[in-house]
């Protein structure tokens, strides 16, 4: 999607026109998407598994070399950064994964896994780490008496919240948690989503949350993009999200999740999980042998990013959608 920001209001993040194949699969990972997130928010990124989410972190954190586009946080482009730049601005950006009790060294205990980002980035000196490893215990509401327990002796919820406070000991500006709490009972989920809210309004944290469960995005996100097979299909603030969707896959998936009433013209053997190879051979919409409103025009030419102007409804940032339902539209809904 197109993104818009004036100099003196830049996002902190922004990711233009970012392509990725993983060319051993022989898989297309992410196709031409842009994005932007200003400070202090939270953009969700939404889609089925898939659907290049997590290869996006991952060309955040320069984890995997995208094939062309470029990625700028604060102003300056992450792509063209030599390892040394990198390494200082990856203190500024950290990621939380999904499973904690894997993405947390079994072999360490938690003191040591929350010491480790601070040697790594030299980070203060030996007091002043052990003051801000327990400070960091504090913020995320963990008691410092599991600070020489392992992994193991601790519960699902612990292991996130240390995951968490490993992420947060450098001070990070941006935080991208991808599918943080999938792994965890619905009880816990609350608890961590309750933690990302408070860090938020307390550091001013921004959020990159990568989910594929709407329920937990509406709870958090101000702005929601989705992306499907690679690209992304839409992106709009979330109220207008849940209340507006505007693509037929966006439909889907609030149908699917019981926000809206269910479509019986979607075909009950459809998926939502559906990669996509380089030796596809997709239509010039990616959806479109899926999609119900298909049109003529669908088979023989990509979309173009649309914007919607909502009648009597003023959004912070605008909504766009790629599709032909929406061609040259500018005033509400077809």
């Amino acid at each position: 999607m197109k993104t818009s920001a004036n100099k003196g209001n830049l996002p902190l993040l922004e990711v233009r026109n970012l392509s990725l194949t993983y060319h051993n699969q022989k898989r297309v990972a992410i196709d031409r998407v842009s994005f932007s997130i200003k400070a202090g928010k939270t953009l969700g990124l939404v889609g089925a598994s898939g659907a290049g989410k997590s290869s996006i972190a991952r060309a955040i954190m320069r984890l995997v070399e995208p094939d062309s586009g470029d990625i700028l946080f604060q102003g300056k482009n992450l792509s063209q950064m030599n390892s040394q730049q990198l390494k200082t601005s990856r203190q500024r950006i950290q990621l939380v994964f999904q499973d904690p009790s894997t993405s947390l060294s079994p072999r360490r205990t938690v003191q040591q896994s929350l010491l480790e980002p601070l040697l790594h980035f030299s980070i203060g000196d030996i007091s002043y780490r052990m003051e801000k490893i327990h400070q960091t215990m504090h913020t995320v509401g963990l008691d410092e008496d599991i600070l020489q327990r392992y992994p193991h002796q601790l519960s699902s919820g612990q292991q996130q919240r240390v995951a968490i406070a490993r992420a947060l000991v450098t001070d990070p500006d941006l935080l991208i948690a991808d599918e943080a709490v999938a792994s965890l009972d619905v009880s816990i989920q609350a608890q961590i989503l309750q933690l990302i809210q408070t860090l938020q309004q307390n550091l001013g944290i921004t959020f990159l949350f990568i989910t594929h469960d709407l329920a937990v995005i509406r709870q958090i996100a101000d702005d929601i993009v989705v992306m499907y097979r690679g690209q992304l299909l839409e992106q709009s603030p979330a109220d207008v999200f849940f209340s507006r969707a505007a693509h037929p896959y966006s439909k889907a998936l609030l149908s699917f999740a019981g926000d809206r009433e269910p479509n019986r013209r979607w075909d009950d053997k459809w998926l939502l999980e559906h990669g996509r190879n380089v030796t596809d051979n997709t239509e010039p919409c990616v959806f479109a042998e899926n999609c119900i409103e298909k049109m003529s025009i669908c088979e023989k030419q990509e979309p173009a990013d649309n914007m919607i102007q909502h009648k009597n409804f003023h959004a912070a940032t605008p909504h766009c959608v790629k599709c032909h339902l929406y061609d040259e539209t500018d005033t509400n809904e077809p």
